[in-house]
């Protein structure tokens, strides 16, 4: 393992098990264990053969933890060198080179490409540094980005609320301590619907 680095486990799908590297120190915050299976047991049987955005990816876990349990690809947007390293690291290892993508640029910079190319993702994964949150950019974005019936997943710090959003609704929200995960979904979507 290099310096600066250290390893965490891909929680479940084809590559549960598999350790993966992320940069040391402050730089990135990767999304726990225990949340990524929270979260991709939710979504279980949804994620296969989805389109998948993974803004502000750090170490690229919750991107790569998407092609683990089934997503057809996956876009990783991360502008920091020592991350993208990481990210390029993460996907030889995992062999998932074919259906992955990486940018090095900004997160703001990628919504206004992708805009530009009227992309459309099945899943789109937010966790923004936590001090900065989402901008106006990617706010006003996600709605033209989403699927029709396809999730926007904001990850951010429990008491605080980065919604709402401009035709998007919040379907479902949940807690792991110092964390809140809150799922978005078109108004008119079905996506998530809980009885």
């Amino acid at each position: 393992m290099e310096k600066g680095r250290y390893s965490i486990r891909i929680v479940g799908g084809r590559f549960s098990g598999l350790r993966i590297i992320a940069p040391g120190g402050q730089l990135t915050r990767p999304t726990g264990e225990r949340v990524r299976e929270a979260v991709f047991n939710s979504l279980q049987g949804w994620v296969s053969g989805a389109r998948v955005l993974d803004l502000y990816a750090g170490s690229g876990a919750m991107g790569l933890e998407s092609l683990s349990w089934g997503a057809s690809y996956c876009l990783f947007v991360e502008p920091n060198r020592q991350a993208l390293n990481a990210i390029r690291t993460n996907i030889l290892h995992l062999k998932v080179k074919e259906m992955s993508e990486l940018w090095p640029i900004t997160a703001e910079q990628a919504v206004a490409r992708l805009q530009e190319q009227n992309a459309r993702f099945d899943l789109i994964i937010c966790d923004p540094p936590w001090r900065q949150g989402l901008n106006q950019t990617v706010r006003m974005a996600l709605v033209n980005l989403l699927a029709d019936d396809g999730i926007a997943l904001i990850e951010h710090p429990s008491g605080t609320d980065f919604g709402p959003f401009e035709g998007l609704r919040l379907s479902r929200q949940r807690k792991y301590g110092g964390t809140t995960l809150s799922y978005w979904v078109h108004d008119d979507s079905s996506a998530l619907s809980e009885s």
